[in-house]
C-alpha cells in the first residue's frame, strides 16, 4: 500500500524508480520489462530520438534506455500525480526530459479523469477505469507543433493515452510518418481501425496484442 521501487539494471546503468503503490504499474511494469512489449525491432538502427506520449512515471523510459543507451528520451506526462514520480525517474534515467502537458489535436485546456490507479487516467470518461477523484484542469498543446519545438528527429514514438490516440496520430501527421517504429495502444476496436487507416500509407503492422476486444498494443514499422 505503499509507493515502492525497483533496481534497473545493466552494464552501465543502475536507476532507482520510484513507482506508484497500485496494481496497474505492477501489471505495466510486467508488460515492459517481461514480456518486452516495446522491444526493439530486430535490423534498425537505435533512434535519434524517441517520443514517450503518456509516459507515466517512465517505466516504459526506463525500457527504451536500456535497449537504446544513446537516444535522448521526451517524456509528455498530463497528470500531476504521475508526473512528479516521471521527473524524479527522468533525471536517473538520464539524456531523459519530462514535459507536464497533454497532447491532441488542438491546443487549450482540457479535464483529466484522474483515476485511483494511476496508468488509467484519461480525458475521455473511461469505462474500465476504478472510480475517479475530482477531475483536474490540463494543460493541452496540439501534438505536432508540441513535438516540432524539440527539434528532434524522432524515429521511435510510442503512445498510450487512455484513449485520445487518434487526435494525437492526426495532428503529429508528417511526424508520424517519419518515424521508424511506432508503438501504440488502442482502446476501442474502432480506434484499432482507426489507427491502422492512419498509418497504413507509410507504415506496416509488425506486432500485435488484443488484451480483450477495445484493448490492446500495435507496433508498426516503417515502409
Amino acid at each position: 500500500k505503499r509507493d515502492w521501487s525497483s533496481d534497473v539494471c545493466s552494464s552501465d546503468l543502475l536507476a532507482n524508480f520510484k513507482l506508484p503503490a497500485d496494481g496497474g504499474t505492477q501489471y505495466v511494469y510486467r508488460e515492459i520489462f517481461e514480456r518486452q512489449c516495446y522491444a526493439p525491432v530486430l535490423g534498425l538502427p537505435e533512434p535519434r530520438s524517441i517520443l514517450d506520449i503518456g509516459a507515466h512515471v517512465g517505466i516504459a523510459a526506463a525500457f527504451f534506455r536500456l535497449a537504446c543507451p544513446n537516444s535522448p528520451i521526451f517524456c509528455v506526462e498530463p497528470d500531476p500525480r504521475s508526473y512528479a514520480m516521471l521527473e524524479y525517474n527522468a533525471a536517473h534515467i538520464g539524456n531523459c526530459r519530462a514535459f507536464n502537458v497533454g497532447l491532441s489535436d488542438v491546443s487549450g485546456s482540457q479535464r483529466l479523469n484522474v483515476s485511483r490507479s494511476s496508468v488509467l487516467s484519461s480525458f475521455l470518461e473511461n469505462p474500465w477505469s476504478e472510480a475517479v477523484s475530482t477531475p483536474v484542469d490540463i494543460d493541452v498543446r496540439a501534438a505536432g507543433d508540441f513535438a516540432r519545438e524539440l527539434h528532434s528527429d524522432f524515429d521511435t514514438i510510442k503512445v498510450d493515452t487512455e484513449g485520445s490516440e487518434i487526435p494525437i496520430l492526426q495532428s503529429l501527421g508528417s511526424i508520424t510518418a517519419a518515424a521508424h517504429t511506432i508503438h501504440i495502444e488502442f482502446h476501442s476496436h474502432a480506434d484499432r481501425r482507426a489507427i491502422d487507416d492512419l498509418l497504413c500509407s507509410s507504415h506496416f503492422l509488425w506486432r500485435g496484442t488484443v488484451e480483450h476486444g477495445h484493448r490492446g498494443l500495435l507496433t508498426y514499422v516503417r515502409q
